[in-house]
């Protein structure tokens, strides 16, 4: 191995011969010292692009994957799992801007057509071919299932069709203007066909080689963990020709309990967590074995209000509980101050937000007279949480508390994650405590929640002036004008109240220092094909 004289160094110089035992020690001293400060033991040496390779990445998730099948799914913690086993259409930066995944190019014909050309160099997990067949089945998928979440957010598409091996076509019903930023989600994932098929009923459990992104599914255990390892034949490769994922596997870990999930991040249990509790923030930002990252999010968190079941179907008890709830109160004691204050669904990071629009303020003087309007001096209702976090049974509590002086009585309802989901898809609650992950198109905020029929509209709410208002901002590509749609139908929602809104959260990231080039995103989304494990 050879080594050079750090830039500046003088030569090194012999003085006489009688001295040369002298100097070949001083000369070796001299080799030592030199070859420690260039990482000679290892120890500090850079990390080269093949080292990068390898390693296992143990994930806390706050609850378990509910399903793998996008098609069905409606939960966040699924999402973590998913966009790192199936690849998108498009795909959403850091900075919210919507880049090429496996669509490489669009161009709109006209205002009823988007047309994408595809990636010719990828293979799903079982050896199938991607082309446009595969995305006209994904699609069609979705447009033949009304049931599916899926639907509403595509329900400006008519048809899909292939135009040869590597282009696509989508047929609008009218423009769809959030088109591509929906497709950068569960609406765009595209599986491998044949694994569909095969694995029918199977494919939420045990979807085997049916993505084509970075990590393929191994295994699942239910409430322990669920594993992906790293996909051999991934098409991405980084900057310097080695192909991604760097990490051998990723493990999540459900983990209900903010603190015992960071509890585990800070001994290393786990390497990365989606939750850190409000009250070890302080902590995870001062630990010097710990990154702790947060930016503003998309996300809006509440209550949701069965607006067909009583007292819910009376709207002077929906607003009742809107003035009595003190989100202030909520987001200073809660939360911890980590987070905003939501007076609809429009976050603050996004370019509709109103940051004049500010329709409920927390009286109880308020909340009485709307439920005099009722014809009731008091209600009771039962409100559903999800099970096993302190955080989430705090929250309750402050609103039980809160409301009980304006006369409303509410009783607490705790429920494994899954079937809180599965009950409010059901319809089968009165009130419940649930939250949006958030879009970067306010269309994902709003159109699947607060159109009549929308995919996450358990509420059952629905009005056609919020309708038109909704379908109106699809239509129209003007930035101005779908801000005014949107503010205008977020002003009627906040009026008819079949959600209550208390707070929008920050996207966070938490790992130990071991966990290198992980990129926060917006929509608080995991994506570790670029992660790798280093000193």
């Amino acid at each position: 191995m050879t080594y050079f004289s750090p830039k500046g160094t003088r030569p090194l110089v012999i003085f006489q011969a009688r001295r040369s035992a002298m100097t070949l020690a001083v000369i070796l001293m001299t080799m030592m010292a030199f070859l420690a400060a260039c990482g000679g033991s290892g120890t500090n040496q850079p990390q080269t692009p093949q080292s990068k390779v390898g390693g296992d990445l143990a994930v806390g998730l706050n609850s378990d994957v509910v399903t793998l099948d996008p098609l069905k799914s409606t939960a966040l913690v699924d999402r973590q799992v998913m966009l790192n086993i199936y690849d998108t259409l498009v795909r959403i930066d850091a900075q919210n801007q919507i880049q090429p995944d496996l669509a490489t190019s669009w161009t709109q014909p006209n205002a009823k057509e988007l047309d994408f050309t595809l990636r010719t160099d990828v293979k799903f997990q079982d050896g199938t071919p991607f082309n446009a067949d595969a995305v006209v089945f994904n699609i069609s998928r979705i447009l033949s299932t009304p049931a599916s979440p899926r639907y509403s957010e595509l329900s400006s598409v008519k048809s899909v069709q292939a135009i040869d091996a590597s282009h696509v076509r989508f047929n609008l019903k009218r423009a769809f203007s959030p088109l591509l930023a929906t497709l950068t989600d569960r609406s765009g994932m595209i599986l491998s066909p044949t694994a569909i098929q095969k694995l029918g009923a199977n494919l939420g459990n045990e979807p085997t080689d049916a993505g084509s992104g970075p990590f393929v599914f191994s295994e699942w255990i239910k409430s322990d963990h669920l594993t992906i390892k790293r996909n051999p034949h991934y098409w991405q490769k980084d900057a310097q020709g080695i192909a991604l994922p760097y990490l051998s596997s990723v493990k999540y870990r459900p983990i209900t309990n903010e603190s015992v999930e960071f509890s585990n991040l800070q001994t290393g249990a786990i390497q990365a967590s989606d939750t850190v509790g409000a009250t070890n923030v302080a902590t995870a930002r001062s630990s010097s074995n710990l990154i702790y990252k947060q930016i503003p999010g998309l996300s809006f968190y509440g209550m949701m209000l069965n607006t067909k079941v009583a007292p819910f179907n009376d709207v002077n008890v929906r607003q009742a509980v809107a003035w009595g709830v003190n989100k202030e109160e909520i987001v200073s004691n809660v939360l911890k101050g980590l987070g905003s204050v939501a007076q609809g669904p429009i976050p603050p990071s996004s370019w509709a937000f109103n940051k004049d629009f500010a329709p409920y303020t927390y009286s109880v003087d308020k909340a009485k007279a709307a439920l005099a309007k009722s014809g009731k001096n008091s209600v009771t209702f039962t409100l559903s949480i999800s099970s096993g976090s302190p955080a989430l049974t705090q929250q309750a509590q402050f609103i039980q508390s809160e409301l009980q002086p304006a006369g409303i009585t509410v009783n607490i309802k705790q429920e494994p994650f899954a079937t809180l989901l599965s009950d409010t898809s059901d319809h089968n609650f009165v009130a419940a405590l649930l939250g949006w992950s958030g879009r970067p198109d306010p269309d994902g905020n709003m159109y699947s929640y607060f159109h009549t029929g929308g995919g996450n509209n358990n509420m059952q709410y629905s009005n056609p002036q919020v309708d038109k208002l909704l379908e109106d901002a699809r239509a129209t590509t003007d930035q101005q004008t779908r801000t005014t749609d949107y503010q205008q139908a977020e002003q009627q929602i906040m009026v008819d109240v079949p959600y209550v809104f208390i707070y929008h959260g920050n996207a966070i990231q938490a790992t130990t220092t071991k966990v290198k080039n992980f990129t926060i995103l917006p929509t608080t989304i995991m994506n570790f094909s670029n992660v790798y494990l280093g000193q």
